[in-house]
């Protein structure tokens, strides 16, 4: 008997009985750099920590913003705006005038006042022409009447003594009489004479009174008057008008604000830990927020204040304890300076 064994049949991989099989390319291995980029990934977070302690230990940095000095003219007087000279972002000098008021009250008083003041110094010469010397002569009068009443009259009491003597006669004493009743009515015309002057003298010392006290008031409206022109307290940059023309600006009320970007200055706040570096002449490197470096320098200290509490912090911050120091710049920067602006402030590390 003979066996027979079948070789089995040899089969292509992507067929089956001549069918073809379409199979999904193999698979490569996995490159090894890729799990250094995973891992690397992975890790970013951590190294940017590591990053921010070493940058605190090695960059000693200070808060800070941009203090631009202003001031807010206000009006002295009362008045309606008649005319602006200036506006907003308008380079002004110091004295130049800004704008002026309209205030017709005070225009009418001045000149009542200038008109009555005219009339009483008219008045008041017209008095003086009266009198010139009268009141020196009357004088002079007076005491000569005085002198001769006193005469005449010690004569007739030496006469009166002899008639009881018997060394004098009727006729003697009547005559004294009638000089000493002569005497005394020349002495009563002269003191009537000496009190019209005083009266005359003491209305032009009432006119006198009244001329100083409207003198005063006149002065005090003349200054008034020069206020309803509102100047420029020194030279800046017009920012913001709070008025228009035709408006009505009150006393102490606003009229507009300037700035003066030539005197713009850091107001630094350094932490506590940095408090050996908080000195004045202190040289620092100020960060804008366009990215700009300058050179600084502390030239001011004045104290200790709570961060949270100045104007720009965040309020949900808890409040940190800086060390406030004044910053001037020290070279020019090409950064418009803001007020308010945030700007970083770095020290040397050594």
């Amino acid at each position: 008997m003979k066996i027979r064994f079948n070789q089995p049949e040899q089969k292509i991989p992507d067929q089956d009985r001549g069918v073809r099989i379409h199979y999904g390319a193999a698979k490569r291995a996995r490159i090894a750099w890729r799990w250094y980029l995973i891992v690397l990934i992975a890790s970013v977070p951590l190294l940017y920590l590591i990053g921010l302690t070493l940058l605190e230990i090695i960059v000693m940095k200070a808060d800070g913003r941009v203090t631009v000095p202003n001031i807010r003219v206000r009006s002295s007087v009362d008045g309606y705006v008649q005319e602006f000279f200036v506006k907003p972002l308008q380079t002004v000098q110091k004295d130049q005038p800004l704008a002026v008021l309209h205030n017709m009250a005070l225009e009418d008083r001045h000149q009542r006042l200038i008109t009555e003041v005219d009339f009483l110094n008219q008045e008041r010469g017209k008095l003086l022409g009266q009198t010139g010397n009268a009141p020196s002569q009357s004088m002079q009068l007076l005491r000569f009447a005085q002198q001769q009443a006193k005469f005449y009259q010690d004569r007739l009491q030496q006469y009166e003594v002899l008639f009881k003597q018997g060394a004098a006669t009727q006729a003697e004493i009547a005559t004294a009489r009638n000089q000493y009743g002569s005497a005394l009515q020349s002495l009563t015309l002269q003191q009537t004479a000496q009190s019209r002057d005083h009266g005359m003298s003491a209305e032009i010392r009432q006119m006198s009174s009244r001329i100083n006290e409207l003198s005063l008031e006149l002065d005090g409206l003349g200054l008034k008057k020069q206020q309803l022109t509102l100047i420029a307290p020194s030279a800046g940059l017009v920012t913001e008008l709070f008025v228009q023309s035709g408006e009505y600006l009150g006393q102490g009320q606003p009229l507009l604000d300037i700035i003066f970007p030539e005197q713009a200055y850091i107001t630094a706040f350094i932490p506590p830990k940095y408090h050996d570096r908080a000195v004045v002449d202190q040289i620092v490197s100020i960060a804008f927020p366009n990215g700009e470096m300058a050179k600084g320098r502390i030239v001011s200290v004045p104290g200790i204040t709570q961060k949270s509490m100045i104007e720009g912090a965040n309020l949900l911050e808890s409040p940190r304890s800086a060390i406030l120091a004044h910053v001037a710049l020290i070279e020019p920067v090409r950064t418009q300076l803001i007020n308010g602006m945030p700007v970083d402030i770095r020290f040397p590390f050594w």
